[in-house]
Protein backbone atom coordinates (compact mmCIF):
# COMPACT_ATOMS: atom_id res chain seq x y z
CA UNK A 1 0.00 0.00 0.00
CA UNK A 2 1.41 3.37 -1.04
CA UNK A 3 1.28 5.98 1.72
CA UNK A 4 2.02 9.70 1.38
CA UNK A 5 2.73 12.26 4.09
CA UNK A 6 1.32 15.65 3.09
CA UNK A 7 3.06 18.16 5.35
CA UNK A 8 3.34 21.90 5.77
CA UNK A 9 6.46 22.95 3.93
CA UNK A 10 7.79 23.48 0.44
CA UNK A 11 10.23 21.71 -1.83
CA UNK A 12 13.79 22.50 -0.72
CA UNK A 13 16.73 21.03 -2.63
CA UNK A 14 20.22 20.49 -1.29
CA UNK A 15 22.38 22.87 -3.38
CA UNK A 16 25.13 20.26 -3.70
CA UNK A 17 23.27 16.97 -4.12
CA UNK A 18 19.89 18.38 -5.31
CA UNK A 19 18.21 15.96 -2.88
CA UNK A 20 14.68 16.84 -1.71
CA UNK A 21 15.22 17.96 1.89
CA UNK A 22 11.53 17.96 2.84
CA UNK A 23 11.45 14.32 1.76
CA UNK A 24 14.54 13.56 3.87
CA UNK A 25 13.04 15.22 6.93
CA UNK A 26 9.63 13.54 6.81
CA UNK A 27 10.45 10.25 5.08
CA UNK A 28 13.70 9.46 6.90
CA UNK A 29 14.46 11.55 10.00
CA UNK A 30 11.04 12.03 11.60
CA UNK A 31 9.87 8.39 11.16
CA UNK A 32 13.16 7.17 12.70
CA UNK A 33 12.98 9.60 15.62
CA UNK A 34 9.30 8.97 16.38
CA UNK A 35 9.13 5.32 15.37
CA UNK A 36 6.24 5.69 12.96
CA UNK A 37 5.22 4.40 9.56
CA UNK A 38 7.69 5.44 6.85
CA UNK A 39 5.80 6.97 3.92
CA UNK A 40 6.45 6.16 0.29
CA UNK A 41 6.05 9.80 -0.70
CA UNK A 42 6.23 13.24 0.91
CA UNK A 43 4.39 16.24 -0.54
CA UNK A 44 4.54 19.80 0.75
CA UNK A 45 1.51 22.07 1.28
CA UNK A 46 0.73 25.44 2.81
CA UNK A 47 -1.90 26.03 5.49
CA UNK A 48 -3.72 28.10 2.87
CA UNK A 49 -4.53 24.91 0.94
CA UNK A 50 -6.23 23.44 4.02
CA UNK A 51 -8.21 26.65 4.59
CA UNK A 52 -9.25 26.92 0.92
CA UNK A 53 -11.70 23.99 1.08
CA UNK A 54 -15.45 24.60 1.04
CA UNK A 55 -17.33 23.95 4.28
CA UNK A 56 -20.98 23.74 5.21
CA UNK A 57 -21.36 23.08 8.97
CA UNK A 58 -18.04 24.17 10.48
CA UNK A 59 -18.06 27.95 11.00
CA UNK A 60 -14.59 28.69 9.63
CA UNK A 61 -14.20 31.41 7.03
CA UNK A 62 -12.89 30.07 3.73
CA UNK A 63 -9.64 31.76 2.74
CA UNK A 64 -9.51 33.97 -0.33
CA UNK A 65 -6.02 32.65 -1.10
CA UNK A 66 -5.24 31.44 -4.61
CA UNK A 67 -3.74 28.27 -3.06
CA UNK A 68 -4.93 24.97 -4.50
CA UNK A 69 -7.55 23.51 -2.11
CA UNK A 70 -6.34 20.44 -0.22
CA UNK A 71 -8.98 18.13 -1.72
CA UNK A 72 -7.91 19.02 -5.27
CA UNK A 73 -4.24 18.65 -4.33
CA UNK A 74 -4.77 15.20 -2.82
CA UNK A 75 -6.66 14.00 -5.87
CA UNK A 76 -3.95 15.30 -8.19
CA UNK A 77 -1.28 13.50 -6.19
CA UNK A 78 -3.40 10.34 -5.94
CA UNK A 79 -3.71 10.14 -9.70
CA UNK A 80 -0.08 11.04 -10.30
CA UNK A 81 1.45 8.55 -7.82
CA UNK A 82 -1.39 6.06 -7.30
CA UNK A 83 -1.47 6.84 -3.56
CA UNK A 84 -3.62 4.58 -1.36
CA UNK A 85 -3.49 6.56 1.90
CA UNK A 86 -2.68 10.15 2.87
CA UNK A 87 -1.42 11.41 6.23
CA UNK A 88 -2.01 15.17 6.36
CA UNK A 89 0.21 17.01 8.87
CA UNK A 90 -0.21 20.73 9.54
CA UNK A 91 0.45 23.34 12.23
CA UNK A 92 -2.41 24.60 14.38
CA UNK A 93 -0.84 28.08 14.23
CA UNK A 94 -1.46 30.34 12.48
CA UNK A 95 -5.17 29.45 12.84
CA UNK A 96 -7.48 28.49 9.98
CA UNK A 97 -9.73 31.42 10.89
CA UNK A 98 -8.23 34.19 13.06
CA UNK A 99 -11.70 35.25 14.22
CA UNK A 100 -12.47 31.87 15.83
CA UNK A 101 -10.92 30.41 19.00
CA UNK A 102 -7.90 28.28 18.11
CA UNK A 103 -8.81 24.61 18.53
CA UNK A 104 -7.09 21.51 17.11
CA UNK A 105 -10.30 19.47 17.34
CA UNK A 106 -12.31 21.96 15.30
CA UNK A 107 -9.63 22.32 12.63
CA UNK A 108 -9.51 18.55 12.27
CA UNK A 109 -13.29 18.41 11.99
CA UNK A 110 -13.21 21.14 9.36
CA UNK A 111 -10.55 19.29 7.37
CA UNK A 112 -12.68 16.14 7.25
CA UNK A 113 -15.81 18.10 6.35
CA UNK A 114 -13.97 19.85 3.53
CA UNK A 115 -12.75 16.53 2.13
CA UNK A 116 -16.20 14.94 2.48
CA UNK A 117 -17.81 17.74 0.45
CA UNK A 118 -15.20 17.69 -2.29
CA UNK A 119 -16.21 17.51 -5.93
CA UNK A 120 -12.60 16.67 -6.84
CA UNK A 121 -11.56 13.83 -4.51
CA UNK A 122 -12.14 10.19 -5.44
CA UNK A 123 -15.39 8.84 -3.98
CA UNK A 124 -13.71 6.26 -1.70
CA UNK A 125 -11.63 9.01 -0.01
CA UNK A 126 -14.71 11.27 0.27
CA UNK A 127 -16.63 8.47 1.94
CA UNK A 128 -13.83 7.84 4.42
CA UNK A 129 -13.71 11.55 5.29
CA UNK A 130 -17.50 11.65 5.72
CA UNK A 131 -17.37 8.71 8.14
CA UNK A 132 -14.58 10.35 10.15
CA UNK A 133 -16.42 13.67 10.25
CA UNK A 134 -19.61 11.99 11.46
CA UNK A 135 -17.77 9.86 14.05
CA UNK A 136 -15.84 12.83 15.46
CA UNK A 137 -18.95 15.01 15.77
CA UNK A 138 -20.60 12.33 17.90
CA UNK A 139 -17.88 12.14 20.55
CA UNK A 140 -16.29 14.58 22.94
CA UNK A 141 -12.99 16.25 21.98
CA UNK A 142 -11.55 14.81 25.20
CA UNK A 143 -12.69 11.24 24.51
CA UNK A 144 -9.93 9.00 23.20
CA UNK A 145 -10.54 6.86 20.16
CA UNK A 146 -11.48 3.30 21.02
CA UNK A 147 -9.34 1.88 18.25
CA UNK A 148 -5.79 2.42 17.07
CA UNK A 149 -5.53 4.47 13.89
CA UNK A 150 -5.14 2.07 10.98
CA UNK A 151 -3.51 3.12 7.74
CA UNK A 152 -5.86 1.57 5.21
CA UNK A 153 -6.81 2.01 1.59
CA UNK A 154 -8.65 5.28 0.81
CA UNK A 155 -7.96 6.72 4.26
CA UNK A 156 -6.89 10.25 5.15
CA UNK A 157 -5.23 10.50 8.56
CA UNK A 158 -5.32 14.05 9.97
CA UNK A 159 -2.48 15.11 12.28
CA UNK A 160 -2.74 18.69 13.51
CA UNK A 161 0.47 19.72 15.31
CA UNK A 162 -0.46 21.72 18.43
CA UNK A 163 0.58 24.44 18.47
CA UNK A 164 3.57 24.05 16.09
CA UNK A 165 6.03 21.51 14.73
CA UNK A 166 8.76 23.26 16.73
CA UNK A 167 7.37 22.04 20.07
CA UNK A 168 9.32 18.88 19.28
CA UNK A 169 12.50 20.90 19.77
CA UNK A 170 11.47 22.63 23.01
CA UNK A 171 14.05 20.80 25.11
CA UNK A 172 16.63 23.31 26.29
CA UNK A 173 19.27 20.75 27.28
CA UNK A 174 18.91 18.88 24.00
CA UNK A 175 19.13 22.14 22.05
CA UNK A 176 22.39 23.15 23.76
CA UNK A 177 23.79 19.69 23.10
CA UNK A 178 22.73 19.80 19.45
CA UNK A 179 24.23 23.28 18.95
CA UNK A 180 27.46 22.26 20.67
CA UNK A 181 27.41 24.70 23.58
CA UNK A 182 26.89 22.46 26.61
CA UNK A 183 28.67 24.09 29.54
CA UNK A 184 29.19 27.37 27.67
CA UNK A 185 27.46 30.69 28.29
CA UNK A 186 25.66 32.35 25.40
CA UNK A 187 24.54 35.91 26.03
CA UNK A 188 20.91 36.48 25.12
CA UNK A 189 19.97 32.79 25.29
CA UNK A 190 16.14 32.61 25.08
CA UNK A 191 13.88 31.46 27.88
CA UNK A 192 10.38 29.95 28.01
CA UNK A 193 11.19 26.45 26.77
CA UNK A 194 7.67 25.25 27.59
CA UNK A 195 6.11 22.62 25.34
CA UNK A 196 2.91 24.65 24.99
CA UNK A 197 4.72 27.84 23.93
CA UNK A 198 2.88 29.26 20.94
CA UNK A 199 6.08 31.05 19.93
CA UNK A 200 8.18 27.89 19.92
CA UNK A 201 9.46 28.68 16.42
CA UNK A 202 10.77 32.04 17.65
CA UNK A 203 12.53 30.40 20.61
CA UNK A 204 14.32 27.95 18.28
CA UNK A 205 15.19 30.77 15.89
CA UNK A 206 16.54 32.95 18.71
CA UNK A 207 18.66 30.11 20.12
CA UNK A 208 20.34 29.55 16.75
CA UNK A 209 20.86 33.29 16.23
CA UNK A 210 22.44 33.76 19.66
CA UNK A 211 24.83 30.84 19.22
CA UNK A 212 25.81 32.04 15.75
CA UNK A 213 26.58 35.49 17.17
CA UNK A 214 28.54 34.16 20.15
CA UNK A 215 30.34 31.25 18.47
CA UNK A 216 30.46 32.02 14.72
CA UNK A 217 33.35 29.63 14.04
CA UNK A 218 31.53 26.47 15.10
CA UNK A 219 31.74 23.78 12.43
CA UNK A 220 27.95 23.61 12.51
CA UNK A 221 27.61 27.01 10.84
CA UNK A 222 29.82 26.02 7.94
CA UNK A 223 27.19 23.49 6.97
CA UNK A 224 24.07 25.45 7.98
CA UNK A 225 24.56 29.01 6.80
CA UNK A 226 20.96 30.19 7.02
CA UNK A 227 19.09 31.22 10.15
CA UNK A 228 16.15 29.08 11.18
CA UNK A 229 13.48 31.21 9.56
CA UNK A 230 15.08 30.82 6.12
CA UNK A 231 16.18 27.21 6.55
CA UNK A 232 13.61 25.41 8.68
CA UNK A 233 13.81 22.14 6.76
CA UNK A 234 17.61 21.98 6.86
CA UNK A 235 17.66 22.76 10.57
CA UNK A 236 14.87 20.25 11.19
CA UNK A 237 16.99 17.55 9.54
CA UNK A 238 19.99 18.54 11.67
CA UNK A 239 17.97 18.46 14.90
CA UNK A 240 16.29 15.13 14.15
CA UNK A 241 19.47 13.51 12.82
CA UNK A 242 21.38 14.49 15.98
CA UNK A 243 19.09 12.14 17.99
CA UNK A 244 19.16 14.72 20.79
CA UNK A 245 15.45 15.33 20.33
CA UNK A 246 14.20 11.75 19.92
CA UNK A 247 12.45 11.68 23.28
CA UNK A 248 11.08 15.19 22.84
CA UNK A 249 9.64 14.42 19.40
CA UNK A 250 8.14 11.11 20.53
CA UNK A 251 6.32 12.70 23.45
CA UNK A 252 4.66 15.50 21.49
CA UNK A 253 0.97 15.24 20.69
CA UNK A 254 1.76 14.78 17.00
CA UNK A 255 4.52 12.29 17.82
CA UNK A 256 2.03 10.10 19.69
CA UNK A 257 -0.47 10.46 16.84
CA UNK A 258 2.02 9.37 14.18
CA UNK A 259 3.52 6.57 16.28
CA UNK A 260 0.15 4.96 16.97
CA UNK A 261 -0.61 4.44 13.30
CA UNK A 262 -0.41 0.86 12.10
CA UNK A 263 -0.72 -0.73 8.68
Amino acid sequence: MRTAFVVEGSLVCNPRTHADLLNQLWRVEIPRAIGCVKPDYVFGISKASVAAMKLRQMPFQRTTSIAEPLDALLERRRRQYNVDCFVVVWDLLPPWDKDIRVCRWNETLALYEGLSLSSELASSFREFAARRFDEMRKRSPHHRRDKQTVVESSSVIAVCMEPLFEVGFMDERAMKQCLGIVGRHARGWPGNWRRDNRNADHVVEDAIHVVRQEFPHLELFRKLRQDYDQGKTEWGIHFANSRSFDRSLRTTQFGHRLAEMSC
